[in-house]
């Protein structure tokens, strides 16, 4: 192989193990990154044994969350690594990729992970420039809350949260959207991108008698945190909310069918 990388490939029952040799290279991620979505997308479940795997630089290493993002995220998705050495471990843990991707020592351990929701979770949605990208965002939050069994009065929060940043992405910015939603122990990470460079987002006085001009108001009323990220090509708006206390390091990682 030209990149020096060897991916083999073994179905299971209810599974597929890839196995990568080699040096995991530039040159090599996307060829890594086509393999596990395919992988994921026609079975599921993938386990992948990095064992003999060398990667040439830490960026290389975040190939594996992206691949789960791109196949759709946990649970329809489901990707785990084993057999990592000291070398790759240091690789893996400082891009936090094991949030999202956990890492087992062995193909056993790897196996009952598969069926445990990893601390971190998330998924997106893109979404056109049309007026009924809102209520597809709403959904989109819906459906996911209820698979990482967010509390009730989060998941409503969250929709409305998406709601008034994408219709921003619609009104104002004039553009297509990604939301993105992530889930931790504590909390969800709602984010907007669009695709229109424009000056970042701030609350503007509310004129009474206006029918519109309060969403960022909202935001802020029931965000944790928020805030916006420029880019050449556009923004990305974000916003944290905390689950109830009570309800803290249980809410995501109950799930384990």
């Amino acid at each position: 192989m030209l990149d020096d990388l060897i991916i083999r490939v073994r179905n299971e029952l209810d599974h597929v193990t890839l196995t990568l040799r080699g040096r995991l290279t530039l040159r090599s991620v996307p060829r890594v990154r086509e393999t596990v979505v395919k992988w994921l997308l026609g079975t599921g479940r993938v386990l992948i044994d990095v064992s003999r795997l060398r990667a040439t630089q830490t960026a290389v290493v975040t190939v594996f969350p992206t691949a789960l993002d791109l196949a759709g995220g946990w649970p329809s998705a489901r990707l785990v690594l084993f057999g990592a050495d000291v070398t790759l471990c240091s690789m893996l843990k400082p891009t936090r990729v094991l949030d999202t991707v956990p890492l087992a020592d062995d193909l056993l351990a790897a196996r009952e992970l598969l069926h445990r929701q990893p601390p971190r979770v998330r998924r997106h949605r893109d979404l056109p420039l049309h007026h009924a990208a809102p209520a597809a965002a709403r959904l989109f939050i819906r459906e996911a809350c209820a698979v990482w069994s967010v509390p009730q009065d989060t998941r409503e929060l969250a929709e409305l949260v998406a709601n008034e940043l994408v219709t921003n992405a619609v009104q104002h910015a004039q553009s297509s959207s990604r939301v993105t939603l992530t889930g931790s122990d504590s909390a969800l990470r709602i984010s907007v991108r669009d695709y229109r460079s424009s000056p970042l987002p701030r609350p503007r006085p509310i004129e009474i008698a206006a029918p519109s001009g309060r969403g960022l108001h909202l935001v802020a009323a029931v965000a944790h945190a928020w805030g916006a990220d420029p880019h050449p090509d556009g923004k990305t708006v974000w916003a944290m909310l905390a689950y109830p206390a009570e309800q803290q390091f249980c809410a995501v990682r109950m799930v384990t069918y």
